[in-house]
């Protein structure tokens, strides 16, 4: 079996990230927001004041940056937008291979050049969030 190619990893990383996303999310609810909860006003991460259906509580030395960063960036519909990016990333490694194929079909050093430190590379960071996500060493 061969090695995944970088659009293999990205795509890989989109899947499991759409499919823990979707997961998070409940009721159509892709955006968390602080909230409190009604009795005793703690702090709290929620996908809806009035009636939520996720509630997170978080007990950290700085709970609140905690809270922050989960709304900002642990929400569905951040996670969505970072699936779109690692689909895109994947399909511009897809076109830079057929690209190399097409002008460097007889020259494998050229062809290699460009796949790994030419127009056609994948995005560095765009694999670093894949192998994060997928828990893969680079």
């Amino acid at each position: 079996m061969s090695a995944p190619t970088p659009a293999d990893e990205l795509r890989t990383a989109a899947t499991k990230l759409r499919t823990l996303a979707a997961a998070a999310m409940h009721d159509d609810r892709p955006q968390w927001q602080i909230g409190h909860t009604l009795s005793s006003k703690t702090r709290v991460v929620v996908d809806n004041q009035e009636r939520p259906s996720l509630l997170i509580e978080t007990w950290a030395p700085r709970r609140e940056q905690v809270d922050d960063y989960l709304v900002a960036f642990a929400s569905p519909v951040v996670a969505f937008a970072v699936v779109d990016w690692l689909d895109q990333a994947a399909h511009h490694y897809d076109a830079g291979v057929q690209a190399a194929n097409d002008v460097f079909h007889d020259d494998p050093a050229r062809h290699t050049a460009f796949l790994t430190t030419g127009p056609g590379a994948p995005s560095e960071h765009a694999l670093a969030v894949a192998r994060a996500i997928t828990h893969e060493a680079p």
